[in-house]
This record gives structure tokens, C-alpha cells and sequence, in this order.
């Protein structure tokens, strides 16, 4: 017979009588082991075992989905082994993909004949959407640029000017300052890369500080000629200005920029001044990075006017890594030439003869070389190869998020950042990033003394909830860093400097009690620092 007997912690004792070690004993012995938890819960030791929860506060980082989403998948892949890849391909429907991200963002709304596609390019992330839309928009006006040059005779350099907000993403700012140190030094146009200021607001020390917000005032200022950059005498020429790009949500804070707004004043812009040149492309082209707020909040982009729009599955929409999405209206997409292409997005029209090759491939004044033609509308961002069972999914998370309401969504998500910024406050020794103007579900924080990537540590490691009749509880908090450099030009004018943030990103299936558990957890991680 065996006794057993548990005690509190994750340890349990078994107590054997006095047996000579046999090999049958010891293969006994080996058997039970496994079993040992189920033993002490028949002989009444559930009191004793310990239990982790863990609760998920990395919502801007990557969302867990939803059963849905991975069912999708996975029924896909097993298509995909039982039919082969190009088969399953066939038989799965893509095309209701495209249409659900139209609905998501309010693309072609009433449209009749409205074809998803053509507006909405499937891609692997927002940063992938991004660059394909900014390096092919910028291009292409560049272009333009160069031929009205040599067709005025210039010789000098135009200039132009890219607009970015001070929330804008590491990722998008490397993008567009590697363009414009290259192509200045390339052609005869000097691109500049300027920031819209933020707004400030009254501290309660009553300190100004910045917002983190776009200030419109500035933008309309710079939109009619009137703001000059500090330590510069010109004022910004508007006609210079070819591209604004906003990110709607930084991942560094719950700001949310007024986009809708911003499109209204660009639109104004656009319709002043008119070009004659190329009417399918605005004077000012506008792009929006929505990496955060798509899934968090409604996005409509009829509203926002704007000429592109990414965001990624993996975030808010609670679908699967290496997916996103590009929007592009149709009239603006045929008019940009993408800067790399493969034989999907520019199909080969030609063969080409033998006799050609020694001319080039490129074509000669009297040799023609290889033609392609640009599929129509966002079909030319696209590549031929594809994660199918990936863009599945993603579908699957955005009829989930069409179910659940986004305004619905928006609501929770923003009430549960007011709750926690609200308990935070509370906290001694501990300050929320942009608190005055946070508006999302998404928190950013820093405590005295304590490094950010300690806080994480300790709290995605675990902390002790204490015991109870349940035994011992360990919660473990996925919490994230941000680090000042993702969001360059936010940290330098709030005087963040080099300091990282600790993220707590709330989404609509996060609850009161979580929150109350997360703050209780900071208390104990703090006091034991």
C-alpha cells in the first residue's frame, strides 16, 4: 500500500513502507510518477497544488486569436497536405478576405460593382504596406519632379518635403530618411524629411508639455505657407510638400491622432491646388499608419480622405503573425508605379526574340525588349507567392472583429486605459507616459529607479497572488517594453531621452479584475526591488 501525503508549495511527498529496492519496485516507482497529481487530488490534496494564470496585456505587440482564426488555418494547411498547396489554393476563398478588410476600414461602402481587390492589397505586415506605398508614391512624383525641370530648364534643385508626425514609427522614419539622404544626393532635388509639431498641454506643476498629438494649427500653418523651422528663416514653401504621413496610434502611447481631420485639411489643400500635369495623383499624397487603431477603434476611411492606409493582423484584429493589409484607392494605385515588382504584380506581355538579347532586354529605339503591364489598381503591390492558410486566418479575425461591433470595441477598449491609467496614477514613484492625452487602450509607463526590461521580467515571470483554499496562484503578465527609440522624435520633446516604457496594451477581452490583478502585482514587484 501506498501512503501519500501533499503539503503546500509545488512539492509533494510520497511515502513508501519499508521495501527492499527491487527492479520491479523501481519500474512501479517510474510508472507512478506521473501520475503523482492525479494521486493527491483523489486523496484530497487539490488544496495543495499550485496553478499559474496568465494574463495577456500585449495586445499591441500580438494578439492570441481566436478559435476561429486558427481553425481557419489549420483546416487550410490540412487541405494543403491532403491536396497539395496550388489545389488548396484554388478551392480556398480568398476573395471573401478582401472583402471583409473593405468592410473593416469602410472601403467602397454603397460602391456598386465595388471590387475589393483593386483597393486592397494582402500583404506580410503594415511595415511591408508601408514602404511599398511610400516608396512608389514618392517615386513617382519624383519623377514628375524631374520632368518638370527639364521641361522649365532648371538647374537648380526643387525641393520636397515630407511631413511626419512625432508619434511616427521607427520603421517609417528610417524608411523615409534613408529616401531622402539617397535620392538628394541622386537627383537634382532635395528631399527633406520636416515634423509636424505636437501640441502642448498644462502639466499639473503647470509645466507645457507635449501631447504627443498632431497640432493642427501648425499643420494649417504649414499648409498655407506660414511656418518656418526653427533656425531657418524661410517659411516652408507649401508647394513643396508631397507627402503628410500620420501613424494614428503610436506604439509608445494611447494618443490617437485626429486623421479624419488632417484628411479634411490635405482634401482642402488638393482641391485649391489643383495639378494639370497628372490628375489622377493630389499635390499632397497622404498616408496613415494604423498598425494600432485598426481592430481598436472604427476606421472609415471615406472620412479620413486619405490616398493609403496599412495596418498588420497580428495586433488589435487578433489575427496571425506575418499578415497585413494596404489601401489604396483604385484611381491612385493605377497611377503609381511600384519601386520592385515580380511577374504577378507587372505581367510579361512579350516574348522576346533571340535577336533582341544582344540590345538589351530593357528595348532599344529599334529593338523592342521585354513589355509588362501593371495589374490594375492594388493588385500590382502584390506578389505571386503567398501564405494562404496566413491570409485565411487574417479574414477570420476580421469577421470576428465586424461580429463583435467596432464601436463596441473602441468603447471597452478605451475604458479599460482609463481604469488603469487611473489606478497608475495612484501609484507613488510611478508616471503614465502621455497621460493628460491618452484616448486608447493602450498604457505607457515609467517608475523611479527601475529599469523598464526588470519590470517586465519580474511581472512576465510571475507573481505571487498569495494562497487560498485553491492552494497557491502565480500570475504572470504579458507586459512589453517600448523602447524611446521606436518613437525618436515623441521621446526627445517629452524629455524621455533614452528612458524605455513599460506597455500594458488593453483589448476588449481583458476585464476590471485583470486590471486590478496587474496593479496589485507592480505593488509587490516594487516593494521587492
Amino acid at each position: 500500500m501506498v501512503n501519500v501525503k501533499a503539503r503546500s508549495g509545488n512539492q509533494s511527498v510520497v511515502y513508501l513502507p519499508a521495501t527492499p529496492i527491487t527492479p520491479a519496485l523501481r519500474l512501479h516507482v517510474a510508472l507512478l510518477r506521473p501520475l503523482l497529481p492525479a494521486i493527491i487530488l483523489l486523496a484530497g490534496g487539490a488544496a495543495a497544488m499550485a496553478t499559474t494564470k496568465h494574463v495577456h496585456f500585449n495586445n499591441a505587440g500580438a494578439s492570441p486569436s481566436p478559435p476561429s482564426v486558427t481553425s481557419a488555418i489549420i483546416q487550410h494547411l490540412r487541405l494543403e497536405a491532403e491536396a497539395g498547396g496550388y489545389r488548396a489554393a484554388d478551392l480556398a476563398n480568398v476573395d471573401e478576405v478582401y472583402e471583409s478588410v473593405a468592410r473593416l476600414i469602410g472601403a467602397g461602402r454603397g460602391a456598386e460593382g465595388y471590387e475589393a481587390r483593386e483597393e486592397i492589397a494582402l500583404v506580410e505586415s503594415a511595415t511591408v504596406g508601408w514602404t511599398r506605398a511610400f516608396y512608389a508614391m514618392l517615386e513617382t512624383r519624383e519623377r514628375e519632379l524631374m520632368e518638370l525641370q527639364n521641361y522649365e530648364g532648371g538647374a537648380g534643385k526643387n525641393e520636397a518635403v515630407v511631413l511626419v508626425s512625432e508619434a511616427e514609427y521607427a520603421a517609417n522614419l528610417v524608411a523615409a530618411v534613408k529616401f531622402a539622404r539617397d535620392r538628394s544626393r541622386l537627383s537634382r532635388i532635395r528631399w527633406r524629411v520636416l515634423p509636424i509639431p505636437s501640441s502642448t498641454m498644462q502639466r499639473g506643476d503647470g509645466d507645457m508639455i507635449s501631447s504627443g498629438v498632431v497640432d493642427l494649427q501648425s499643420l494649417q500653418s504649414m499648409l498655407e505657407g506660414n511656418y518656418a523651422i526653427d533656425g531657418d528663416e524661410r517659411c516652408i514653401d507649401p508647394a513643396s510638400i508631397v507627402m503628410v504621413c500620420i501613424t494614428h496610434i503610436p506604439t509608445n502611447s494611447g494618443i490617437v491622432n485626429p486623421v479624419d481631420e488632417i484628411g479634411g485639411m490635405i482634401d482642402a489643400f488638393n482641391s485649391r491646388h489643383r495639378r494639370n500635369n497628372n490628375e489622377s495623383l493630389p499635390q499632397i499624397l497622404y498616408l496613415v499608419d494604423a498598425c494600432q487603431s485598426v481592430g481598436q477603434l472604427p476606421i472609415d476611411v471615406r472620412k479620413m480622405r486619405c490616398h493609403a492606409l496599412t495596418a498588420t493582423g497580428r495586433k488589435y484584429l487578433r489575427g496571425p503573425r506575418g499578415t497585413g493589409f494596404l489601401y489604396v484607392p483604385k484611381r491612385i494605385a493605377s497611377a503609381l508605379e511600384p519601386s520592385h515588382v515580380d511577374h504577378a504584380a507587372a505581367p510579361v506581355m512579350n516574348v522576346v526574340e533571340p535577336s533582341a538579347w544582344t540590345h538589351g532586354l530593357e528595348g532599344a529605339e529599334d529593338c523592342e525588349g521585354l513589355r509588362h503591364a501593371y495589374q490594375s489598381g492594388t493588385a500590382r503591390f502584390e506578389f505571386w507567392e503567398s501564405n494562404v492558410a496566413a491570409r485565411l486566418g487574417l479574414g477570420a479575425a476580421v469577421d470576428v472583429a465586424l461580429s463583435a461591433g467596432l464601436d463596441a470595441i473602441g468603447e471597452k477598449c478605451a475604458m479599460l486605459g482609463r481604469l488603469l491609467r487611473g489606478r497608475l496614477r495612484e501609484m507613488e514613484g510611478v508616471h503614465v507616459y502621455h497621460d493628460g492625452s491618452s484616448a486608447c487602450g493602450i498604457v505607457t509607463f515609467y517608475v523611479d529607479d527601475v529599469d523598464a526590461a526588470t519590470i517586465k521580467e519580474r511581472m512576465q515571470n510571475g507573481v505571487d497572488e498569495g494562497s487560498s483554499e485553491d492552494g497557491e496562484t502565480t500570475c504572470c503578465f504579458g507586459v512589453s517594453v517600448v523602447p524611446a527609440t521606436s518613437t525618436p522624435l515623441d521621446s526627445s520633446r517629452t524629455g524621455l531621452g533614452e528612458q524605455s516604457l513599460v506597455r500594458a496594451s488593453l483589448s476588449y477581452f481583458n476585464t476590471e479584475e485583470e486590471i486590478e490583478s496587474l496593479c496589485n502585482a507592480l505593488l509587490t514587484c516594487m516593494k521587492s526591488l
